[in-house]
């Protein structure tokens, strides 16, 4: 006999009142080993499990991103193109995860300009898919490469002018080759605004928005490099900070963190 809670209502009924089906949530149980809510280790760390992984597809993962970035923004797009494509090869616990979370990160999180929605939706599925030890790892070199690349790539560049990005069909964007920039931060802010600076243009236009979204596809074509490298045991970290951000580190180790170049912002003394 099924039992009931204090309201009189057994499991099945209680599923069935609120909406939710019995093998829906049986199922979405089963799928993954990850517990419905999380709980404290002894060290204050999360306990959950990572999500299992696959070998994915860079230059999919490349596409989907594009997309992704007119459909919800960069933040929703990188964790689009990553996770549609878990789901693809996983399935599982990936179905249950919300593509939509991850909208708040556009524009540097509603607009703030902090850290690039490129990063923070790819890292968010970076945390999903690898151990709490190792994301991290990932996740730093991810930013780094980020930080001293020339974007959009040519990889993005190439397939931008050729109108090559057949998974955006509902937006109209610029089929040229677009400035590149070396935003040495992560933030959002100073990453759009090295850009404009380079490709002197105004932050509205088409090709700026066409340019985020060059981005977006990068940054989760790398992230997907990085993950299988992981997967395949060949992962290893190779970014370093400059000497000179480092000297400054070094004096303010007391009074300040971070890894950014501290004078994209600051004057040198």
């Amino acid at each position: 006999m099924e039992q009931k809670d204090q309201n009189g209502l057994s499991r099945r009924e209680f599923l069935k009142k609120a909406g939710i089906g019995v093998g829906v949530a049986a199922g979405a149980l089963a799928l993954s080993s990850t517990p419905l809510f999380a709980e404290a280790s002894a060290a204050g760390t999360v306990a959950e499990d990572a999500f299992p992984l696959a070998i994915l597809d860079p230059e999919e993962a490349r596409l989907r991103g594009h997309a992704g970035y007119y459909m919800g923004g960069c933040a929703y797009g990188a964790f689009y193109a990553i996770i549609s494509l878990l789901r693809e090869k996983v399935g599982g616990p990936y179905n249950q995860v919300p593509y939509r979370m991850m909208s708040y990160g556009k524009a540097g999180g509603v607009g703030w300009g902090t850290l690039c929605g490129s990063l923070n939706g790819a890292a968010a599925a970076i945390t999903l898919s690898v151990k709490n030890a190792d994301y991290a790892k990932i996740i730093n070199e991810l930013i780094g490469w980020y930080t001293i690349t020339p974007l959009p790539t040519d990889a993005s560049n190439k397939i931008g002018a050729a109108s090559g990005f057949i998974r955006t069909t509902s937006k109209k964007y610029p089929a040229i080759v677009l400035a590149q920039s070396t935003s040495k931060s992560p933030l959002c802010h100073a990453s759009v605004s090295q850009w404009c600076k380079v490709a002197g243009l105004k932050q509205g236009t088409p090709e700026r928005l066409e340019r985020c979204a060059r981005v977006t596809g990068d940054a989760a074509a790398k992230a997907v490099e990085l993950l299988n490298a992981y997967q395949q045991g060949t992962f290893k970290p190779v970014f370093a900070i400059d000497d000179e951000t480092s000297t400054c580190l070094g004096c303010h180790k007391d009074d300040t963190v971070g890894q950014m170049r501290c004078l994209s912002c600051h004057k040198g003394h």
